[in-house]
């Protein structure tokens, strides 16, 4: 079942305008081909205030896996981390990418691989500018 507006608490277009800026964060974070934390993606959400350790950033997260996923795109979430700790995503993240449908055994091996597609698809071509 996919998240909607109203089982997080906002309008429709709150909703999806914060899953834009969400995307739209990591988006520039993938183009410069670097990890980006929950931080600094909250911090670019501007429709809404969100912490970037609650509930509802979480949740805005797994809507853009989902929004990804459903284009046939790469887990684009898999370069948020954790800008305090280990530097790999919140176990969330391999809990929702297995609800998705997406099979692995090794966590670590499925996250690099993602974050690998994910640079490839989205990261400039030339990282020397």
């Amino acid at each position: 079942m996919r998240r909607t507006a109203s089982q997080v608490g906002l309008r429709e277009d709150q909703w999806t305008t914060a899953k834009l800026e969400v995307r739209h964060a990591i988006l520039g974070a993938a183009y410069d081909r670097r990890m980006t934390s929950y931080g600094e993606v909250a911090a670019q959400i501007r429709v809404i205030r969100v912490d970037a350790d609650s509930p509802l950033m979480g949740e805005l997260l797994g809507g853009v896996f989902e929004d990804e996923y459903d284009a046939g795109g790469p887990a684009l979430t898999a370069i948020v981390t954790s800008q305090y700790s280990d530097r790999e995503p919140a176990s969330s993240f391999y809990q929702e990418a297995r609800t998705l449908g997406y099979r692995f055994t090794e966590p670590h091996a499925f996250w690099t691989e993602q974050v690998q597609r994910v640079f490839s698809e989205h990261g400039r071509a030339d990282r020397h500018r």
